[in-house]
């Protein structure tokens, strides 16, 4: 029996190594592309607006920086009950390339974010359409003509990513940021490969053309996080789907330091991933089964002293293989600070991962509609 969990510590450890070097490589060994100077495509940049009277002056100012001309600004107010109409109709009166779309609540489409943006949307002028909401920092002057230089002929989607704020001195925001890198990682490395499994609402393009010919939310308008999860799915092909690493296009999110938001986080994605396909599921998740797998593997192997050396020899294998690639993908994503905690927060991962997995492959928790 212990011969044979020798054998299947060895096989998971193939698997991983096939896994990191067909699935991961193309994006660890990728070159950043850089921002083009000569980018001059129209663009409506939609922005989600919701109570959002803290962020918008900071936000909105940012927008005026940019290193680019030919856009319009599409506001969308979804029924703010703060000062956030006052504030965009202020703006709107200094800048003659604003829209804004006051969304008033109705019976059928109470709060809808989805409405909202089809609101928006009908009044974009230009043939391509930039996706934001305050919420969000733009890292740079350069993210409009970062993300419209991805649109071809063919690409009419694109997917940019969208970091967390760090924090020095915290340690859940490691855990955090570790949390969200592991997503873009996933997301990106396969949407190399094949569709895209989800967008990014706060970083993402597509073509209105695109939006229309498949009739809009229209099939998502019920669906939690349909924006960026149903209707990217509905969308994305992979020959019309590009991804960016160019760090131009790089958006940063505030977040909420604590290990409450942490779970939360873990448990929202698990949840998400859940509404997707059972192949979707199982890219995401199989190489962190797999990793549960030879640590147990690996914990009756050297609790028996069977073959001890080999195996330790087999586990510090496994780990150089997945720090180097760890390492080089996290670089890709701005996160080089977490590789040294890579050992704590890859077992937490994997551990919190499995867990809230089983939990809601027995449950029937939602996520609230948005």
């Amino acid at each position: 029996m212990l011969t044979i969990l020798f054998y299947t510590l060895v096989c998971i450890v193939i698997f991983q190594l096939i896994y990191y070097m067909a699935i991961y490589s193309p994006i660890a060994f990728s070159n950043r592309s850089k921002t083009k100077e000569n980018v001059d495509l129209a663009v409506s940049i939609v922005v989600y607006i919701k109570d959002n009277e803290k962020e918008l002056p900071t936000f909105l100012e940012s927008l005026t920086t940019q290193n680019y001309s030919r856009f319009e600004l599409i506001l969308v107010n979804n029924a703010s009950e703060d000062e956030s109409l006052t504030i965009l109709e202020t703006f709107a009166q200094q800048y003659s390339n604003v829209k804004i779309v006051n969304v008033q609540n109705n019976e059928a489409f109470w709060g809808n974010k989805k409405y909202a943006l089809t609101l928006g949307i009908k009044v974009a002028s230009c043939d391509y359409l930039l996706l934001t909401d305050p919420t969000t920092i733009l890292g740079s002057s350069n993210w409009i003509a970062g993300m419209c230089q991805n649109f071809t002929t063919r690409k009419q989607v694109v997917i940019g990513y969208s970091e967390l704020e760090r924090r020095k001195k915290s340690l859940s925001n490691k855990f955090l940021r570790y949390q969200n890198s592991l997503k873009y990682i996933n997301l990106f490395s396969w949407g190399e490969i094949s569709k895209p499994a989800f967008g990014n609402a706060k970083n993402q393009a597509y073509s209105k053309e695109l939006f229309f010919k498949n009739n809009g939310f229209i099939k998502q308008m019920n669906i939690p996080y349909g924006d960026e999860y149903g209707f990217i799915r509905l969308i994305a092909t992979k020959a019309n789907a590009t991804i960016t690493l160019n760090p131009d296009t790089f958006t940063i999110n505030p977040v909420k330091n604590s290990f409450s938001n942490w779970r939360e986080q873990v448990k929202t994605t698990n949840l998400l991933l859940r509404n997707t396909s059972w192949l979707t599921c199982l890219k995401f998740k199989i190489l962190n089964f797999s990793t549960l797998c030879f640590y147990i593997v690996f914990s009756i192997i050297i609790c028996n002293l069977y073959l001890w050396e080999f195996a330790i020899a087999v586990f510090l294998f496994r780990y150089l293989i997945a720090f180097f690639y760890t390492n080089k993908m996290l670089k890709k994503f701005a996160q080089k600070d977490l590789i040294w905690l890579f050992p704590i927060l890859e077992f937490t991962h994997v551990l919190s991962g499995t867990y809230y997995s089983l939990i809601h492959l027995i449950s029937r928790k939602k996520i609230e509609r948005r």
